[in-house]
């Protein structure tokens, strides 16, 4: 976004035609929704910033938040169901967090999932394998609607 916004201001500057015209839509729609008066302009407003969000938007910190189902607690849950402690790093005793980075989808599906950093031994590929394995979550939102979100989950070890 942070790009094609300096590329808008770039465009005008330059009069580039595209993106002029581009950016020149967007300050027309903002005209609209200033001018709806008392009581439309909400709905025209949301209208309009969802038109403006791209499908291959990924947000960090979203105004709703996505959710694991059941919570904090439900995650917990399904950790400890799901979770089997490598033999290599159980005989050698490591423990410690493993921090997985993966995107959730707009359906609050899992995916882009990779490790972070983590101790090692086995505990990485493990905890990468309990969150490409989880249920979906709920999404998270902005301006109402369903958005992808970049999430960092650690996932702690313990004998």
């Amino acid at each position: 976004m942070i790009t094609r916004y300096a590329y808008g201001i770039l465009a005008m500057g330059l009069a580039l035609p595209g993106l002029a015209a581009e950016q020149g839509e967007k300050a027309g729609l903002k005209a609209i929704i200033a001018n709806t008066g008392p009581g439309g302009g909400n709905k025209a407003e949301t209208l309009a910033k969802r038109q403006l969000l791209s499908d291959d938007s990924v947000f960090v910190n979203p105004e709703v938040r996505p959710q694991f189902v059941g919570g904090e607690s439900g995650l917990k849950a399904y950790m400890t169901k799901n979770m089997r402690y490598p033999e290599k790093a159980r005989q050698m005793k490591v423990t410690g967090k493993v921090f997985i980075r993966f995107v959730l989808s707009a359906e609050g599906r899992v995916t882009d999932a990779s490790f972070v950093r983590g101790p090692g031994g086995g505990l990485n590929e493990e905890a990468l394998r309990l969150v490409w394995m989880m249920p979906a979550w709920q999404p998270g939102y902005q301006h109402g609607q369903a958005v992808r979100v970049v999430c960092t989950l650690p996932i702690e070890f313990e004998l």
